[in-house]
């Protein structure tokens, strides 16, 4: 279906000139090094001269990528603001960067983290173990963003996901592998830049449009929709108090670990600079989560207020869309919008994308490569890491088709699925930093028990029919469908017409859950929805087998599969000896200077940069 049947010309043009701005600076920045000679440590980390502040909105734009954009106002949407507790424990999980990440990893001066597990266990083969995990979690993550992006055009264009999937992964290979390191970073910001503005556009608007953040307010209130608070510590509830502060806290903490991460702390000049853009990003990280989260409730009221619900009429198939479908709405008598905000969608997706791309080349590279090919030229290696950024990207298109499979929320999806292997990474990271009598056959037997671990509770919670499902919040009304569909969206042609969901006593039921509005492919069931079997709300409802198990939160995965992981590998290293003679000081930690300095033997716990650097020499 054409583009022109949902996009003006002026739409069209912001949008390509949007998407068109990535691969632009990618080429001025492959002008500009081509004045250099090429070299591994000027491609993968800017030469070690990026600026704090461009580096801060990179990180920010990297992880606050689509799933936040499209996913967090889908959440709140859905089931409520429970969700804004989610702040707390990304801030606690984050800070962790200044008592780690920082003090560990920049004296080391390391452009691939996983080259502090050779370090420390003396070990290639754990080192490379780690960096193929690594890259797995970076191309689950790059895949599931990619569709996501290709769901919310979808969403508005009307052009199958999988034309976006293809084109947004090609413009991130191209401008991330001519261009390296400084590329992604600029285009960050200035994805940044259109991804901010296109927030409080629809914020600010979207307010006017309703009467104001008291109707908003009016609007939200009586649904259930401005509850924050649930102390309840019921492990099966999906967003209570306590998983999030907990378990998505200890979820970010172990962004602390990604390569993306400790690439861009250790490309700024000194160890002063990397504590700013973790100062910087993190009020930057909470801010700018708010303000999505802030969407749905505004999206909410509007189509409350406008009598037709996009989800429960069957004007979108998939709740994902529905901040794409709020705005092609909420300003289509103001030309160029529409185009903004779907340039931001792919802002969003690129920045992602591009940033684990760039960090699988240089991972691989330094992990991989490097090691085999000695005596190779910087040259040879740089192209060397453009041609794993083509091949990874051709990875995370065929990703994106097999997460395409999975049902729910982007956000729940993330986190059930990445928590599988990124629980036991973060778990052997934290063996090596604080506990010295770890072996190189604890780390394996940790690795392997957890990830089989967390794959299957995975794999069961995305899949099994008969675990706990959790309710959705009521809909708005549908009274006012037809006559909105044919005033007022009669000049946008949708793929479905706007049919009302209805049950047998023509009300809308308060049980439904995510799972029943969308089937395997994302769209909307065509039959009469019946009531949910699973729900946790109201009466207690009977969980037979394993399914208990695979009801736990989805927050809690990520720290369950960790627990898991460490148990298995103290124990395992307690009984074997197969660790090195002598740990340096300087790759390990002590937890009390690290957290409680009042404690007694509190000192210098590492080396400083300085003396690192004249180690090296």
């Amino acid at each position: 279906m054409s583009m022109d049947n949902y996009l003006r010309p002026a739409d069209v043009a912001v949008l390509c000139g949007g998407i068109l701005a990535s691969p632009v600076v990618g080429v001025v920045y492959a002008v500009k090094e081509s004045r250099h000679e090429p070299s591994s440590f000027r491609y993968h980390r800017g030469g070690g001269k990026l600026n704090p502040f461009s580096v801060a909105v990179s990180l920010v734009v990297t992880f606050q990528s689509l799933i936040f954009y499209l996913g967090y106002p889908s959440e709140i949407y859905m089931y409520g603001s429970y969700f804004f507790m989610q702040n707390l424990g990304l801030m606690v999980g984050y800070l962790m960067m200044f008592f780690i990440t920082i003090p560990l990893f920049y004296p080391l001066q390391i452009t691939s983290v996983y080259e502090y597990l050779q370090m420390r266990h003396e070990s290639q083969r754990v080192r490379q173990m780690f960096m193929w995990l690594g890259n797995v979690v970076s191309l689950l993550y790059a895949g599931i963003v990619t569709f996501g992006a290709a769901i919310g055009m979808e969403g508005v264009t009307g052009i199958s996901a999988w034309i976006y999937v293809v084109v947004l992964t090609s413009i991130a290979v191209v401008y991330t592998s001519i261009g390296g390191i400084k590329a992604v970073v600029v285009t960050d910001v200035v994805q940044g830049v259109i991804m901010i503005a296109m927030i409080f556009a629809v914020l600010i608007y979207g307010c006017i449009r309703v009467g104001g953040l008291s109707t908003v307010i009016e609007i939200n209130w009586p649904k259930g929709r401005l509850r924050v608070f649930d102390f309840d510590p019921n492990p099966l509830k999906r967003h209570t108090f306590w998983t999030l502060v907990i378990g998505d806290g200890w979820m970010c903490a172990a962004i602390i670990f990604s390569p993306p991460l400790v690439q861009r702390l250790n490309s700024v000049r000194s160890i002063g600079d990397a504590r700013k853009v973790a100062a910087m990003s993190i009020p930057a990280f909470v801010i700018v989560q708010i303000l999505i989260m802030c969407e749905g409730l505004v999206a909410y009221a509007y189509f409350s207020q406008k009598g037709c619900d996009p989800i429960a009429s069957k004007q979108i198939s998939n709740p994902n869309q529905i901040i794409p479908y709020l705005v092609t709405d909420l300003f289509l008598d103001v030309p160029g919008i529409s185009g903004l905000y779907l340039a931001a969608l792919c802002s969003a997706s690129l920045s992602s994308i591009s940033s684990q791309l760039g960090s699988i080349s240089a991972v691989t590279s330094e992990d991989f490569i490097r090691p085999r090919l000695k005596v190779a030229s910087e040259k040879k290696l740089t192209q060397f890491s453009k041609l794993i950024v083509v091949l990874a990207g051709v990875v995370c298109i065929g990703i994106a088709i097999l997460i395409s499979k999975v049902k729910g929320p982007m956000g729940q999806i993330t986190g059930s699925i990445l928590g599988a292997v990124q629980g036991p990474m973060t778990c052997v990271f934290l063996l090596s930093i604080f506990v010295r009598c770890t072996t190189r056959k604890g780390i394996y037997t940790s690795i392997v028990v957890g990830v089989c671990f967390g794959m299957w509770l995975s794999l069961g919670y995305n899949f099994s029919p008969g675990r706990l499902q959790t309710a959705i919040l009521p809909l708005g009304p549908i009274d006012k469908c037809f006559l909105y569909h044919n005033t007022s969206l009669a000049r946008v042609n949708f793929t479905t017409t706007p049919t009302c969901v209805r049950l047998e006593n023509d009300s809308f039921d308060n049980n439904l859950h995510f799972d029943e509005l969308t089937s395997a492919n994302g769209t909307l069931f065509d039959t009469t929805l019946t009531s949910s079997k699973n729900t946790t709300p109201g009466i207690p409802q009977i969980v037979q087998g394993l399914d208990w198990l695979y009801s736990i939160s989805y927050l809690y995965f990520s720290l369950f599969i960790s627990i898991v992981s460490m148990c298995v590998g103290l124990i395992v290293s307690k009984l074997t000896d197969d660790r090195p003679v002598q740990v340096p000081e300087y790759l390990m930690l002590k937890l009390n200077a690290r957290f409680f300095k009042c404690l007694p033997n509190y000192g210098q716990l590492v080396r400083t940069h300085e003396d690192m650097s004249l180690q090296q020499m």
